[in-house]
């Protein structure tokens, strides 16, 4: 299995959470691992290849799941062969599975990889100022006005 990367680019609208995406860590090849903002996307492809790098096919389309969906939202294509992956907004880790089955006949031979991804802070974009309580100044000669006859 071959990771094929694409294009890291900025989500242009919110990303909300694919809970049905949610699986268990899978134990598999590590394809990659990389780094988004918690303000970008990345679509991610695969291709499978025999043990000589020819390409082989697999029985059904491959499924997509990632370990945490909080972190990391999939938008798989309908085949399987590509999904688009986007920081939903919070920093953290997330692993990114794909499972597919090698036997093209009534059996399972189970084929698997990993894309880790670490979310981490973008460019600053706000600007927050946070204010103390107000007290009042105090008294003596340097704070209050001088009085002339």
């Amino acid at each position: 299995m071959i990771a094929v990367l694409g294009i890291v680019s900025e989500s242009t609208g919110p990303v909300l959470p694919t809970p049905q995406y949610k699986r268990w860590p899978v134990i598999g090849v590590l394809l990659v691992a990389t780094q988004l903002t918690s303000t970008q996307k990345q679509t991610l492809s695969v291709v499978f290849t025999d043990a000589k790098g020819n390409p082989a096919p697999v029985d059904g389309a491959p499924a997509w799941g990632v370990d945490n969906p909080n972190v990391l939202a999939l938008s798989p294509a309908p085949d399987g062969l590509s999904c688009t992956i986007a920081a939903v907004g919070p920093l953290g880790t997330a692993r990114v599975s794909i499972q597919a089955d090698a036997d093209m006949g009534a059996g399972v031979i189970p084929l698997a990889g990993v894309y880790d991804v670490e979310v981490i802070a973008g460019l600053a974009a706000v600007v927050q100022v946070s204010a103390g309580a107000i007290q009042e100044q105090g008294s003596g000669a340097s704070l209050t006005a001088a009085k002339h006859p």
